[in-house]
């Protein structure tokens, strides 16, 4: 006698409800098995961070950097970098550690070779990327050690910080910044360096180049003339063979009385206070190499 479709489908219907309940039933002894406790004191950590998941603390994230940081005694509470000072105190009093010092930094962009100032030599038509614009003779501007302006650190960032402006340059949104370093590397010019976000100075040009290749191809780049080094009187302007850089503890150390002598005797204007980047008037095109 032939059965009707019903039967079949509710055999059907049996056969894969029990096959589901094994299933179920041996995944049930198998997670119980091999089950782990988690350390509540992690979650209460993990709880306190700002879940960007940056690496900027050197872990793998931030479930990571928890668990190291109750687990180890090695690792600073204060390692969080877009945490800041806030989630630093938090952790510090939910492991017991000491706080210890905490900066809050940001990342500064090292150009200011905007298209107003800066050459363009040639036109790219790769890949839409810097990495891969400075690989063809080391991208289309003049000058080899300016922003690229194609957003790789743009792309990177995961606090919207970063943009690309009108005139063709990174911009650095210094009240979304944290510090998580994401640009730095991904930068292949390293025009990102950390900065405290207290400082009084700073340097909108990486030039590594002698002045005359530096004339012929941005208006505000540094001619490495070295003037500021020379009469900084913190000595916190050093000169390391290649370029210029700033030792911020000593120049706040100093205090005001200086009244800043290396803005006023830079001839560039690219090392300048804060907030007041260089802003020459244009008149004339750079020469051409």
């Amino acid at each position: 006698m032939t059965q009707g479709p019903l039967p079949i489908a509710l055999a059907g219907l049996a056969v894969f409800t029990a096959l589901g309940v094994v299933f179920g039933l041996t995944l049930a002894a198998v997670a119980r098995r091999f089950h782990v406790a988690s350390n509540p004191l992690v979650d209460r950590v993990r709880a306190q961070l700002p879940s960007a998941n940056c690496g900027a603390c050197g872990f793998a994230g931030c479930q990571a950097y928890a668990e190291a940081v109750v687990e180890r005694a090695d690792v600073s509470p204060s390692l969080c970098a877009p945490g800041r000072g806030s989630v630093a105190e938090a952790l510090a009093r939910l492991t017991g550690k000491d706080v210890g010092a905490v900066t809050d930094r940001i990342v500064v962009m090292r150009c200011h070779g905007t298209s107003a100032y800066a050459r363009e030599e040639a036109l790219y038509a790769g890949l839409d990327t810097c990495a891969a614009a400075s690989l063809v003779f080391g991208g289309p501007k003049a000058c080899k050690n300016g922003c690229l302006g194609l957003g790789d650190c743009v792309r990177v960032c995961p606090f919207d910080a970063l943009s690309i402006g009108p005139d063709g340059i990174s911009v650095v949104n210094e009240a979304a910044c944290t510090g998580c370093g994401l640009c730095v590397p991904a930068c292949p010019k390293e025009l990102f360096e950390f900065y405290p976000r207290v400082r009084r100075i700073e340097l909108s040009c990486v030039a590594k180049d002698k002045q005359s290749v530096v004339r012929a191809t941005c208006m505000v780049g540094c001619t490495l003339c070295r003037k500021c080094v020379a009469k900084c009187p913190a000595g916190a302007i050093e000169w390391d063979g290649r370029t210029i850089l700033i030792d911020h503890d000593k120049c706040l150390a100093y205090g005001p009385s200086c009244q800043e002598v290396c803005v006023d005797i830079c001839p560039s204007t690219i090392l300048h206070r804060v907030g007041q980047k260089p802003r020459p008037e244009p008149v004339e095109a750079p020469v051409e190499a």
